[in-house]
């Protein structure tokens, strides 16, 4: 196996996920090199174009170019999860992305709020670090990290000053697609160590040409039966569903 993950992190813009991931690809793919890519691609593609990995860009415009980010109104979209869930001490961001970009939008509405992004994607990781570190936003850091290893991300939750948000921003279907029914268990997890949790599900393709119906039961049906569903709403392409626990 070792040697299929390091002919698949041959690819440039793989060469920085961490392994754990990569040999998840290359088992559900059993072992074809071609289709481990393309399910990774599924996946952290829209994360791995030049103009998003690309560092020395102005940092806030690399939201215009991210696909999943760029129609998303940061300003109008935290003002409503603010006005649902309220002041919190620290976010944690799972599955990042480049969400990390609009961390000046989010001190500007929730205040001096610590926030921690956690980002499979290493380019990602550096450029996000890099952006803070340039900004002076000493309250904002970025880790690379495997979501699958769920008591590494509970460690570093405990260690964030209480009340605590996670945001799992469109990240549910790609978790599913790893292991089937891992979302329910992992965010049964993750409620251990925090108080708040908000996730979106996509409610129209990418490029916003298609739009589909985001049922989505399971996933409502068990937040509704083991926590208390604050706030359920549509905003630019998302279904968001502000959570706490009951």
């Amino acid at each position: 196996m070792k040697e299929i993950i390091d002919k698949i992190k041959q690819k440039k813009e793989f060469s920085q996920l961490p392994d754990s991931i990569v040999e998840r690809a290359a088992e559900l793919s059993k072992g074809d090199v071609k289709d481990s890519r393309a399910l990774l691609r599924k996946y952290f593609g829209v994360f791995l174009t030049n103009r998003v990995l690309k560092s020395g860009w102005g940092f806030e415009e690399v939201l215009n170019f991210h696909l999943s980010t760029k129609k998303r109104d940061y300003e109008v979209f935290y003002k409503e999860i603010f006005e649902v869930i309220g002041p919190v001490k620290s976010v944690i961001d799972l599955g990042a992305g480049v969400n990390g970009f609009s961390y000046k939008v989010l001190r500007r509405i929730f205040g001096d709020v610590n926030y921690l992004a956690i980002e499979a994607v290493g380019q990602l990781v550096s450029n996000m670090n890099n952006y803070f570190k340039d900004r002076g936003l000493e309250m904002a850091h970025a880790i690379k990290e495997d979501l699958f290893n769920v008591e590494k991300i509970l460690k570093l939750l405990s260690q964030l000053e209480k009340p605590r948000a996670t945001f799992m921003f469109q990240v549910v279907d790609a978790l599913e697609n790893m292991e089937k029914n891992f979302s329910k268990k992992f965010i049964s997890e993750i409620f251990k160590e925090c108080e708040f949790l908000v996730l979106t599900l996509p409610t129209e393709s990418l490029g916003g040409r298609k739009q589909f119906l985001v049922q989505r039961k399971w996933i409502v049906e068990y937040l509704e039966d083991n926590f208390k569903i604050l706030k359920d709403f549509q905003m630019n392409g998302e279904r968001v569903l502000c959570v706490r626990k009951k």
